[in-house]
């Protein structure tokens, strides 16, 4: 009688039991739901803060190849995981404490960059403003968006040279490193029966960023926001092969151009012959074939690379 008892004391106390953790886990599953939010939430807002932080810089085909037409699209789609784990959770309250620690934290985290980026902008502006003011040092009468005009319109008719395959016409406005280069890779677009075809430039902005004088030569250092047509064909067949001849890309270059200071540095007649020459960089003489080696006297482009780089799908803007 005794052990019936018992035994019916337990079953009543694991029926207890039994209710009490069922009762239990459902309050853990509504605060551990609660906690999954605020959580969700949190993420959300940093990944949003990390995806507008991050930069892609495609580069590297123009003239030089310094444009990339590998092109990169992003898609998006959505995934889902599904399962069910056992339920374990804490006070609601620390995940709300939690949540606003978080949004704390991205305030904090935006105001910084926004500062930053100020303090960044304004270092730039006086960059430039020094830059023009050691340029009028040691050149009368510079101007400054004289001088921007110019090195664009030298950029202009180096890739039209360039897609033309007569750098020749562009000899004495870029140095003997870039000649040299530029005739090597054109030398390959030929083999393969290629052009690269570059058009419909559109100039949206052009700034000083630096100024170095040094051995008598000072050089100009340029920032560009250029929007172009620039992929390549088949010469044979006329078909793409790389690039996209429907859209523009909006490139951003750094340039280099550079001169002498010292306009007694041209050379007017040939060592060798005597004869009467008209060279700015380096240059065959006409009549004997000597290599002509000069100063140059007028601004050449000796560097040009692409910062960033983004087709536009929308050519109107």
């Amino acid at each position: 009688m005794f052990a019936r008892k018992v035994l019916l004391d337990k079953v009543t106390y694991l029926i207890y039991m039994k209710k009490f953790q069922n009762k239990w886990r459902i309050q853990m599953k509504k605060k551990t739901n609660l906690n999954r939010i605020l959580i969700l939430v949190s993420i959300v807002l940093i990944a949003f803060l990390i995806i507008n932080i991050i930069v892609s810089k495609p580069t590297h085909a123009d003239s030089g190849f310094s444009t990339s037409y590998g092109g990169s699209s992003s898609s998006s789609g959505s995934s889902s995981s599904g399962g069910s784990g056992s339920g374990g959770g804490g006070d609601p309250g620390v995940a709300l404490i939690l949540g606003v620690a978080f949004f704390g934290i991205l305030s904090a985290f935006g105001l910084y960059f926004h500062v930053a980026d100020k303090i960044e902008k304004n270092k730039e502006e006086q960059e430039r403003i020094k830059a023009e003011n050691i340029a009028k040092q040691y050149i009368p009468n510079f101007n400054k968006d004289e001088f921007l005009l110019n090195v664009y319109n030298m950029y202009c008719n180096i890739q039209v040279a360039w897609m033309n395959f007569k750098l020749e016409d562009v000899k004495d406005i870029i140095t003997d490193e870039l000649y040299t280069m530029y005739e090597s890779q054109l030398a390959t677009l030929t083999a393969k029966g290629e052009q690269n075809i570059m058009k419909d430039f559109n100039l949206s902005r052009s700034w000083m960023k630096r100024t170095v004088v040094e051995n008598n030569t000072i050089t100009i250092t340029t920032g560009h926001i250029i929007q172009c047509f620039d992929y390549i064909i088949n010469q044979t067949t006329g078909e793409v092969v790389r690039g996209d001849k429907d859209h523009k890309l909006n490139i951003i270059y750094e340039m280099e151009f550079r001169k002498t200071l010292d306009q007694n540095k041209k050379i007017d007649k040939c060592p060798n012959c005597g004869a009467q020459v008209d060279v700015n960089s380096s240059g065959i003489c006409l009549f004997c074939r000597t290599k002509l080696v000069t100063e140059n006297i007028n601004w050449v482009l000796t560097q040009k690379k692409v910062q960033y780089q983004s087709i536009i799908y929308n050519n109107n803007n």
